[in-house]
């Protein structure tokens, strides 16, 4: 699954030791200037990023040296990644190599270029394009790059931190104030989805692509939770995965957003969405793009997202599979 979109696009199906994802691109807002300071890499002992793929069940298979880079590929039964990381492991770059030197596209970048905090010793720059972003890195010979994201050897999205100075890279939630309603509470009004749960537990809003497998593992580990009262979800559905599953996710979110509100969760859960049998509701596109609009505010990067709001009125979030339920549990009812 992809992550960033600008230039050449990563072949990226999933990230080590991230919430597992279907990701998509996210919009952030432009600053021209370095961010934050130099980053010592320090994973408490563990410095071998490559390592810790294989700890994390991958197999690994070594490629040949890439421009200074050792380059490899690491693979599951389900998913795949292509990974490049220095001689040290300290790091590992879940990418694709861009055969053009990086100052060059650095210099074609221009003020859309905005040079990033070296980890290592290996230079990066965040390049935005209207609503679209990419994170991209030198190789080690400077002969080449690599559209990315970077990883610590205990799997610490070392992207997202370098790019967490930059104004909206890691957007805030806005807080409307007190409602009875779930969707302003959270200050994302407007989304259209189906609820799953009794009333009276604490409510999640959770973005799903009706295609994604990680959504649908999220709800199947979710499922006990829901069926106990402990916790009652607003599932939203998106579509994301259109550029590898021949338009099928559109096709099923809008066979969702098709149904009456109280029949969405449950059609998509059982498996009953069948939108070859009847044409979707003409409000569906709309209520979709709608959906899309919202999630991109938040600055969502892949399915299954959750958003909820606690009882202080701060927002808790969770991107990926809940890796501990009955800690996600415990945050959902503070």
């Amino acid at each position: 699954m992809r992550c960033f979109y600008v230039l050449p696009f990563l072949l990226l199906m999933h990230a080590p030791a991230q919430g597992q994802q279907c990701s998509v691109s996210t919009p952030i807002e432009s600053r021209s200037d370095t961010v934050g300071p130099t980053l010592e890499h320090d994973d408490k002992g563990r410095t071998d990023a490559v390592a810790h793929l294989g700890i994390a069940g991958a197999n690994i298979e070594k490629l040949p040296d890439v421009h200074g880079f050792e380059a490899g590929i690491a693979h599951t039964r389900n998913e795949l990644l292509v990974f490049f990381a220095p001689e040290s492991h300290a790091i590992v770059l879940s990418g694709t190599l861009i055969p053009v030197p990086y100052d060059t596209l650095r210099s074609l970048a221009g003020s859309r270029a905005h040079d990033l905090a070296p980890v290592d010793g290996i230079r990066g720059m965040f390049v935005r394009a209207d609503n679209r972003f990419q994170v991209v890195y030198a190789t080690p010979d400077g002969k080449a790059a690599v559209a990315a994201r970077m990883w610590g050897a205990t799997g610490q999205d070392i992207t997202k931190d370098q790019i967490r100075g930059i104004p909206g890279a890691v957007p805030e939630i806005s807080i409307s104030g007190a409602s009875s309603d779930a969707n302003e509470q959270s200050g994302l009004q407007g989304l259209s989805g189906g609820l799953i749960g009794i009333p009276s537990a604490p409510e999640v809003i959770m973005f799903i692509d009706p295609q994604c497998i990680y959504s649908t593992k999220a709800m199947h580990i979710l499922q006990p939770a829901i069926d106990a009262g402990k916790v009652r979800l607003k599932i939203v559905p998106l579509s994301l995965l259109d550029y590898e599953d021949n338009g099928a996710s559109t096709v099923n979110a809008r066979a969702m957003l098709s149904l009456p509100a109280h029949e969405m969760a449950q059609a998509w859960v059982n498996g009953r969405l069948n939108p070859e049998l009847a044409a979707p509701e003409p409000d569906s596109g709309e209520k979709l793009a709608r959906n899309t609009r919202i999630a991109r505010q938040i600055g969502l990067i892949g399915t299954p997202t959750f958003v909820w709001m606690h009882r202080n009125g701060g927002i808790g979030r969770i991107d990926g599979v809940p890796t501990d339920v009955a800690t996600f549990l415990t945050s959902v009812a503070q």
